[in-house]
């Protein structure tokens, strides 16, 4: 008994838009830079590090959805960068027959890898990345509807409140995105993930609606999918 939901082609078409802002800036960026050859050009290391700007507007426009994440990584070799996101969410699962909500906290840590050929001096990253990811979470189911065929009395609807905690959750997960600077060292991102489920609580006569981080569930499948756009700040450390 899960949501399935439909996806909405605004969300569709404001993510090919994304994509397409971004293929700009960094394609602009190229445009500023005058190579020198002869030059000896020392690259920058650091901490980036920034929120994911989907998750505190989707709970503006969301009554059943709070959440936010940070996000962050730090280049450890010329296209090799440790990568991590931290977050919390919480989420109302409203269906016809049962009401439910979850609520918890997540980390995603892996590695990025950047496939993107940038000209002296620029940072952007057109990137591949892999994620395990771990939640720890609790279900309350806030109310449910017991089906009956029995037109006089017609449904029988219980609101007695019951509460699952201790739950957790972990997968693996698969990334690709995009980051270009678009002001000295501010960077906007967008990205998508593939999520597969390795382990997961059991709860008796009870199934997992939602995990905060991974996302809604389904009947008969381990796999989910995400999204983010980011807002970062990088802080360079040293060169080389």
């Amino acid at each position: 008994m899960k949501l399935h939901l439909q996806n909405k082609p605004m969300r569709t078409y404001v993510f090919f838009i994304s994509l397409l802002i971004l293929g700009t800036s960094i394609s602009f960026g190229q445009e500023q830079i005058d190579q020198d050859t002869t030059a000896v050009v020392k690259e920058r290391y650091g901490l980036r590090v920034g929120l994911d700007l989907a998750k505190p507007v989707r709970s503006l426009l969301d009554k059943n959805y709070q959440g936010f994440e940070i996000v962050g990584d730090f280049r450890l070799r010329e296209r090799y960068y440790l990568a991590a996101e931290l977050g919390n969410e919480k989420r109302t699962t409203d269906l016809p027959n049962v009401n439910v909500t979850s609520n918890g906290s997540y980390i995603k840590a892996g590695l990025n890898y950047n496939a993107y050929n940038n000209w002296l001096g620029m940072n952007n990253l057109i990137y591949v990345g892999g994620r395990a990811g771990f939640s720890s979470f609790k279900e309350t189911l806030n109310s449910y509807t017991i089906y009956t065929t029995n037109d006089l009395f017609g449904d029988d609807t219980r609101t007695d409140s019951r509460e699952f905690s201790g739950l957790s959750a972990t997968w693996l997960e698969l990334q690709l995105g995009l980051q270009a600077e678009v002001f000295n060292n501010v960077f906007i991102g967008i990205n998508v993930q593939l999520k597969s489920r390795i382990t997961e609580s059991a709860v008796d006569d009870f199934g997992l609606f939602y995990i905060p981080g991974y996302g809604k569930t389904t009947d008969g499948s381990k796999f989910g999918a995400g999204y983010g756009y980011t807002l970062t700040y990088f802080i360079p450390l040293f060169k080389k």
